[in-house]
């Protein structure tokens, strides 16, 4: 099978994750498809949550604000109205602020910040956060989401048993989120990116 070169690496590095990636008919995805804002709020809304729930939450606040796929500062969305389809008042709070700032937000990349400089400063967005965003909706290629759950249990289950995750993705390198994005797969879930 002809993999492309992410694939075909971590394939030749790791014997266990290339049976996960040969038993994928979907390849990962590496150009982002998605307005980045959009993006970060949907890893927003999955934060502590399952991604089931998270999609759920995603799909609602669509319903009840169409524009959030493309969002604009000038229209933020009500965090109650958010809080109303499911939302914590933390990540309802976070969801209107990161609109709020969009502008902003795009602003300081397009001028050559990061997006993790960026987005470290606003409450509510953690390194989880950030990490999940870098992978999900900008198709970083070698990001390592220290703390995941669903990751951990990924691992746990197709490796067998605890596993240091450091140490295992450091073999999975330059394509840390390549890998990552192969093992949540095999939870069965609809996936966040």
């Amino acid at each position: 099978m002809d993999l492309p070169n992410p694939e075909r690496v971590l394939s030749s590095r790791d014997p266990v994750l290339c049976q996960v990636i040969l038993a994928q008919s979907i390849r990962w995805p590496s150009e982002p498809a998605e307005d980045p804002i959009w993006g970060l709020l949907r890893i927003v809304m999955a934060q502590q949550v399952s991604t089931h729930v998270a999609c759920q939450l995603a799909e609602r606040a669509i319903a009840v604000y169409p524009n959030l796929i493309s969002p604009s500062s000038a229209s933020p969305p009500d965090p109650s109205a958010l809080r109303a389809i499911g939302l914590s008042e933390r990540r309802a709070q976070c969801c209107a602020r990161i609109v709020k700032q969009s502008d902003q937000i795009l602003d300081k990349v397009m001028q050559g910040q990061t997006w993790s400089e960026t987005l470290a400063g606003i409450n509510g967005i953690g390194p989880w956060t950030i990490a999940v965003f870098r992978i999900m909706v900008l198709r970083e290629p070698d990001v390592l989401p220290l703390g995941d759950v669903g990751l951990e249990r990924a691992i746990s289950n197709v490796y067998g048993g605890a596993r240091d995750v450091e140490e295992l993705a450091e073999n999975w390198r330059p394509f840390r989120s390549v890998a990552c994005w192969y093992l949540w797969r095999t939870l069965g879930n609809k996936q966040l990116g």
